[in-house]
């Protein structure tokens, strides 16, 4: 039994495009425009799944601020969930 697997072309640009697995999501994305596409109830699980690192994440914590260089009070920058999630492919 010999299997081909076809490659996945990009519909925006025709690129070839990647596939790889983050919170058992499964992100395709092209390797031309860096384009993610995702399948049916692909976005709701990573939604849900974002939703799950927050609250981890600040259950019980006040918010950090920090003060800029005019002695003002900001929150300090935090990454967000899908800024880690997409951020490199599929390292």
């Amino acid at each position: 039994m010999n299997e081909t697997v076809q490659a996945l072309i990009c519909p925006k640009c025709g690129s070839e495009m990647r596939s790889y697995e983050r919170n058992q999501v499964v992100v395709d994305q092209c390797t031309g425009c860096k384009g993610i596409f995702l399948d049916r109830g692909e976005l709701e699980r990573l939604i849900d799944a974002e939703g799950n690192h927050y609250e981890k994440e600040y259950s019980g914590r006040q918010e950090e601020q920090e003060e800029d260089k005019g002695g003002r009070r900001r929150k300090s920058k935090k990454r967000s969930f899908l800024e880690g999630l997409l951020e490199g492919g599929g390292e």
